[in-house]
């Protein structure tokens, strides 16, 4: 019998799936650079000060992914934007990633994080230098009474997280870190809540040594990672962990920070 050969429609139709499983497989790193739309976040200058010569934490740490696996790279990092607008465009996918922020539920229902830590903080309260207050939690400034308010950035997790703390009371008008400690000198609150690196930094360069003091108790120690937008592909989320997950392997997310406690 002469053999039977298979229908050209029906093989051109097996081709065409079996090129769709192997473009499948590649994934677009393989597809050329991936860039990832990300952005600046203003008033927080111990992880973005572009204007100084050291730019930041974050950027360092962009920078050191770049150099980690040259088909990543990001773009948008010198725009800022402020923490609220960061997080709707992460939401929205009109950013694909951005270092660095605190894990929280409300934000994990609205975006994705990358498992790797970037760096840990410690919260600490800041007080005037004259005031000899001492407190050691939370539920001592609850019993000096409701005139002893506390100063927080709005829109950070450092507000939540007051926020939900019962018979606190919490002044959250300005996002500004200079309004704040202008409001905290001007006696407008007596506290005010903030993490202990970007306090001492801020202090440094407003040069308000001898006028704001930093009280000696951590309230809260907290992780940041990588934000990743919900509409970005997953090989590109795993493509942006392998780069972070080689960068804390050989210890240098851990330098990049330690480098600015320094300063």
């Amino acid at each position: 019998m002469p053999p039977s050969w298979p229908d050209p429609a029906r093989l051109a139709a097996r081709c065409r799936v079996a090129l769709a499983a192997l473009v499948c497989l590649a994934g677009p790193a393989h597809a050329g650079p991936l860039v990832l739309r990300t952005a600046a976040q203003d008033n927080n200058t111990l992880k973005y000060e572009l204007r100084a010569k050291r730019k930041g934490i974050c950027v360092d740490v962009i920078k050191a992914l770049e150099r980690t696996d040259p088909a990543l790279h990001f773009s948008g990092w010198t725009q800022p934007m402020s923490l609220p607008r960061i997080e709707s465009a992460l939401a929205e996918g009109q950013l694909d990633a951005f270092c660095a922020l605190i894990r929280t539920s409300a934000r994990e229902a609205r975006f994705g994080f990358i498992d790797v830590p970037v760096y840990t903080v410690r919260h600490t309260i800041a007080v005037r230098a004259d005031d000899q207050v001492v407190v050691n939690s939370l539920d001592d400034i609850r019993k000096l009474g409701p005139d002893n308010v506390i100063i927080v950035s709005k829109g950070t997790a450092h507000e939540s997280k007051l926020q939900h703390e019962k018979g606190l009371r919490v002044d959250a008008t300005s996002r500004d870190t200079d309004v704040n400690l202008r409001k905290l000198l001007n006696k407008r609150g007596r506290f005010y809540y903030h993490t202990e690196s970007a306090l001492r930094r801020y202090i440094a360069d407003e040069q308000l040594k001898g006028m704001i003091r930093l009280l000696p108790t951590v309230f809260s120690e907290e992780t940041l990672y990588f934000a990743v937008s919900p509409s970005l592909p997953p090989p590109a989320t795993e493509q942006l962990r392998q780069a972070l997950r080689k960068l804390a392997e050989r210890g240098e997310l851990q330098k990049i920070y330690a480098s600015y406690k320094e300063d």
